[in-house]
């Protein structure tokens, strides 16, 4: 049965299997070689490959009765941290460092060009947004400036990072929640991810960034010297930029989610820039 344009479920005599396709060669090596490195450490937190003779197929066990974490809960999202935690911390017994098929992240160049595609279709936001696109870009701008004023040229604390923290890449089965999708995956400092997570987290929790951060001591250890990245709009960059690609019905759908959820997200903004000031 097929799920996606690349994902098929697929019923075997003896279990039922996922099967994911890849195009691009380079991803589908990468994802293979953190799965093999974390399996060989017995890494709880992954679903275990099945092997293939299809080079640009991944193929796993079928997670029954499955779902997406859901960050307005406390217990997902301390689980979720918990996972992260560990993740970063394989380090320790793995360098990652010498392997270059997984790729080093730059977030502030990221950031960056994720601004500049953002400014480039002002025409077309304005419209939607209104005066919210400027306030959008100077909350961006604010931030990118400041991060390359506080570039630190001491060389960062590098381990594997996931890359893609969105709740739905936090699968909670029978067995506890799992880590999935590994395509974003990058070497770079726990501190970034940290900062990223919380990103997506903090729509769910009213932009309380203190309570996030009195649920878990990791992030306030990774994370409290770069408090400012959070001023960052990043979820409202990448929906917004997301919207552009859809067709005038799929958009007209999502407009109706993203147009709340940027309307809150620019109430809380100036609150959160106090906070993190504090932080």
């Amino acid at each position: 049965m097929q799920i996606k344009n690349n994902i098929w479920k697929e019923e075997t005599p003896n279990e039922t299997l996922f099967i994911k396709k890849y195009d691009n060669d380079f991803v589908v090596d990468k994802v293979k070689f953190i799965h093999e490195r974390l399996e060989q450490i017995e890494f709880p937190y992954v679903i275990p490959l099945k092997k293939t003779k299809e080079p640009n197929l991944l193929v796993q066990k079928w997670q029954p009765r499955s779902y997406s974490a859901d960050f307005s809960k406390e217990s997902d999202r301390k689980h979720a941290v918990k996972i992260l935690k560990a993740l970063h911390q394989t380090s320790n017994v793995i360098d990652w460092k010498s392997k270059s098929i997984v790729p080093r992240q730059n977030l502030l160049h990221k950031w960056t060009v994720r601004l500049e595609r953002f400014l480039s279709y002002e025409k077309e936001l304005v419209p939607y947004l209104q005066h919210g696109y400027y306030d959008i870009t100077l909350y961006a701008n604010r931030v990118l400036r400041k991060m390359k004023k506080n570039l630190d040229n001491k060389s960062p604390q590098l381990t594997l990072l996931h890359g893609d923290v969105v709740h739905h890449n936090f699968l909670v089965t029978l067995e506890g929640m799992k880590l999935i999708d590994f395509d974003l995956a990058v070497l770079g400092d726990p501190s970034d991810e940290c900062i990223l997570w919380l990103h997506r987290a903090l729509p769910t929790v009213d932009y309380d960034l203190q309570l996030l951060l009195d649920e878990n001591q990791y992030l306030v250890e990774k994370s409290s010297h770069k408090m400012f990245y959070l001023q960052y709009p990043n979820e409202l960059l990448r929906e917004w930029l997301y919207t552009l690609q859809l067709g005038d019905i799929e958009k007209e759908a999502f407009l109706d989610y993203l147009m709340p959820f940027t309307e809150k997200a620019l109430m809380h903004w100036p609150e959160l820039i106090a906070k993190t000031e504090k932080v």
